[in-house]
């Protein structure tokens, strides 16, 4: 049987072989700085490549760390909520801004459905000041017993407000301010806004699409 002929791509490229038997020293270093300048032009190929695949792979949290040092200002949706604001903090599974009057909102990645970058502002950026908290879950408990918060469904489909009397493995107890007790799934929280004087005047999720419970 006849050997198939080797086609195009089987044939080894052409070694290029100058002869140096007449070269001056200026002729060896020229050679060796293209020599080092095609090294260079390739580990810059690398590192470019490296870094589009790590774009890639950035998750949400990465994401958000990326907005707040640049100074991103987004308008988040998630569930019936919009919140538009500066990113402040970032955790695990959270993100927190702080909107134009200074009230601070913690989203839940898994509620998150849209975010738009509405403005840039270079000198609004910064680095993390504190890595803690790093879950909503250890967010809650700074707020438990201490702060009057807004609760809002991931889903959109309820507001609460009152205090956090406890936080528990998978949920946390709710009590208002008439005494009403409301058992939360932690993973049925989108949003956790602290009430600030101006909230109080208004009932949970006004303004915001939100149905009151």
């Amino acid at each position: 049987m006849t050997e198939p002929r080797p086609g195009p791509r089987d044939e080894p490229e052409p070694v290029w072989a100058p002869d140096v038997s007449s070269w001056s020293d200026a002729d060896f270093w020229a050679m060796a700085r293209r020599v080092r300048q095609t090294a260079e032009e390739e580990l810059a190929e690398i590192e470019w490549e490296t870094e589009r695949a790590e774009l890639k792979r950035e998750d949400l949290a990465a994401r958000s760390l990326r907005g707040m040092m640049e100074g991103e200002r987004w308008q988040l949706s998630a569930g019936a909520r919009v919140v538009e604001g500066q990113v402040v903090h970032v955790g695990l599974d959270f993100t927190a801004l702080t909107d134009r009057a200074g009230n601070r909102h913690d989203i839940a990645h898994r509620a998150v459905e849209l975010i738009r970058v509405v403005a840039v502002e270079p000198d609004a950026g910064r680095a993390p000041a504190t890595l803690r908290p790093a879950t909503l879950r250890a967010r809650l408990l700074d707020l438990e017993q201490v702060e009057m918060v807004e609760l809002a469904s991931a889903r959109g489909s309820w507001a609460l407000r009152g205090t956090i009397d406890s936080v528990n493995v998978d949920h946390l107890v709710l009590v208002d301010t008439t005494g009403q007790v409301s058992v939360v799934p932690l993973d049925a929280i989108g949003t956790v806004t602290r009430v600030t004087a101006e909230h109080r005047r208004r009932p949970p999720g006004a303004d915001r699409g939100l149905r009151p419970r």
